[in-house]
């Protein structure tokens, strides 16, 4: 196996057998109702599944009715090991309800630096750390973290979030078949990006499965993240199995070699 502390996102319940047989023990089940950009799962069904560190998903961004409901549903969290977030009114609905669960902080776009990450890992067990950056910045960032913390390590990667039904409002605008899936291309710069949309938004993906093989080596991560998202099976398997010793014409290294550079404009003295 590639890794012995993978956390793996679940995409079909039929397929943890073949992850629990290379060696994968912990699952990241996305909570129906509070997830978008994932296939969800109730937490009935979720703790009917008998594997051990099973972590839930809850990505979407939340409004006041939502944390209602949500503190009812996490009231009976019995046999979760713990919550992947976005929204940061799950910490807090954590810390009201007193849940005896880890918490890991998953935003895709903001574990950039040492001091924001550190900032919250002074008040959580762990927390994502972009993968839009270096793999030098990444190394740094690991190195000087005061609590292991968590890799992109497989998968393709979320570009954007909106609450928005951007699917359904292009299939009513332009009058063509609505797709709750679309693999859309930008005209002038011919990138393409892979769009799923359910009730409560539209998630955005890169047309690319992003592999950070070579983070594997990295020291102070608790988890090496697998996103089986739109990927199939067979692909995850030979990946978890270390099978494949290069970068497909299906993936790519992301950022992890290329640097970003903003550049501001010069303001006028």
């Amino acid at each position: 196996m590639i890794s012995n502390n993978i956390l793996i996102y679940v995409d079909d319940l039929k397929h943890i057998n073949d992850y629990r047989k290379v060696g994968v023990s912990a699952f990241l089940f996305a909570l129906d109702g509070y997830s978008v950009g994932y296939n969800t799962y109730s937490l009935e069904e979720i703790k009917k599944e008998e594997v051990s560190n099973k972590y839930i998903m809850i990505n979407r961004m939340l409004d006041c009715n939502d944390v209602d409901r949500l503190k009812e549903i996490l009231k009976d969290v019995k046999g979760i090991k713990g919550i992947v977030y976005e929204d940061i009114a799950v910490y807090r609905i954590a810390l009201e309800l007193k849940l005896d669960v880890e918490l890991i902080f998953f935003q895709n776009h903001f574990g950039t630096n040492v001091h924001s990450v550190n900032f919250w890992l002074n008040r959580v067990n762990s927390m994502f750390i972009s993968n839009e950056i270096t793999t030098d910045e990444i190394d740094l960032i690991t190195k000087e973290a005061i609590k292991p913390v968590c890799i992109n390590l497989y998968g393709y990667n979320q570009v954007m979030y909106s609450r928005r039904l951007l699917l359904s409002n292009w299939s009513e605008e332009f009058n063509i078949p609505y797709k709750s899936t679309n693999v859309l291309e930008d005209k002038a710069t011919h990138v393409k990006f892979r769009a799923i949309e359910n009730d409560y938004g539209t998630v955005m993906y890169s047309d690319k499965i992003f592999n950070g093989k070579d983070l594997i080596g990295l020291g102070n991560v608790k988890f090496f993240y697998v996103n089986s998202m739109m990927i199939e099976h067979n692909i995850v398997m030979d990946f978890l199995n270390d099978i494949v010793e290069h970068v497909s014409e299906l993936e790519d290294d992301g950022f992890l070699n290329r640097e970003t550079i903003y550049k501001l404009k010069e303001r006028n003295k």
